[in-house]
């Protein structure tokens, strides 16, 4: 009690120290945890993609394809989530994105980002993978738990994307990505579904332990039982919702070659997000930004560009990106292995 209550004394660095908690641990807003939508019907086996569109032109401007975004409701077809998807309007066959939001976060807020990936001949899936809410600090789901409802997602794609799309959304041909704690959650998918993506990527990705109640393993505290090609993006002012010692650099650490770390030197955890994020302004508050967002954005969607491009749609020029300071939109610094 008394520690409560040296908490209450002093109620704006106390809410202000609660809130950016919340916002680096990563855990359920509301909602069960379990997924009750109806079982849907399992696809035919299809047939791998062989051959995609391959994208052209630098990665850090907004590519050739019009794109056009999708909303696809909880249980709709049976998928476990809502998702937001971004796909070329064209018919075509493309290879699939999918984006874990940070924590305390909707899918919406990195829209801008995300439909500047579709742009350059990808479908991008982004699930809501919980309505941000004050259970949080209860624990549920674990990033562990919400990693297991982010692989049933991926499950329920194949041929389902194709009908929600109207393109040829190539499931064998699928990267992984995620902010903050959907960072994190994205190398769990992967620890556990090897199989399930070719690529993978961290947008300043944290690796937290669950905030005051703990218990949370870290996916980092090991090598990564996998060796897909990695990239680590990472904010020089992530300052206390990326704390030092729970941030991008144990995921590069961990990581087998061939990985990327890519080091935004001036930019913030959240910076890569829509400018309008409503209902999130107060939160966003708490960590630092820096001084370009719109350079940010396009540094975060030209790196997932490129890192795609190579390992889904074949072109391994595009890998050159990832190591090239000088063509990033703001400043970096670049270390590969």
């Amino acid at each position: 009690m008394d520690g409560m209550c040296r908490f209450l004394s002093k109620p704006i660095e106390a809410w202000s120290s609660l809130l950016a908690t919340v916002l680096v641990i990563g855990i359920h807003g509301c909602g069960p945890v379990e997924i009750s939508c109806p079982p849907w019907p399992m696809p035919e086996d299809g047939q791998p993609c062989e051959r995609v569109y391959t994208g052209e032109g630098n990665p850090f401007d907004i590519g050739l394809l019009a794109t056009r975004r999708l909303e696809v409701a909880q249980c709709e077809q049976g998928v476990p989530r809502e998702l937001l998807i971004f796909a070329p309007q064209e018919e075509g066959f493309y290879a699939v994105v999918v984006f874990q939001h940070g924590f305390m976060s909707r899918n919406g807020y990195y829209s801008q980002m995300l439909e500047h990936v579709a742009s350059h001949g990808f479908v991008v899936v982004a699930p809501q993978m919980y309505r941000p809410g004050l259970s949080v600090l209860l624990g549920r789901p674990s990033a562990a738990e919400e990693a297991e409802v982010a692989a049933r997602i991926i499950e329920w794609f194949p041929g389902n994307l194709d009908t929600i799309t109207a393109v040829r959304a190539c499931t064998d041909r699928l990267g992984i990505s995620g902010h903050s704690r959907g960072g994190k959650v994205a190398w769990l998918v992967m620890a556990r579904h090897g199989q399930y993506a070719r690529a993978i990527a961290g947008v300043d990705p944290v690796d937290g332990t669950g905030g005051p109640f703990g218990g949370q393993d870290r996916v980092t505290d090991a090598p990564f039982p996998f060796s897909v090609p990695a990239l680590v993006i990472g904010a020089g002012r992530g300052g206390r919702c990326a704390p030092v010692g729970d941030n991008y650099a144990r995921f590069y650490e961990a990581s087998a070659s061939p990985a990327w770390q890519v080091l935004a030197l001036e930019q913030g955890h959240a910076d890569m997000l829509d400018d309008e994020t409503p209902g999130f302004n107060l939160a966003r508050s708490l960590c630092p930004g820096g001084p370009d967002t719109e350079g940010m954005r396009r540094l975060t969607a030209g790196l997932l560009v490129a890192l795609f491009r190579a390992s889904l749609q074949g072109d391994q020029t595009a890998y050159a990106y990832l190591n090239d300071a000088d063509a990033a939109p703001v400043k970096v610094a670049v270390t590969g292995k």
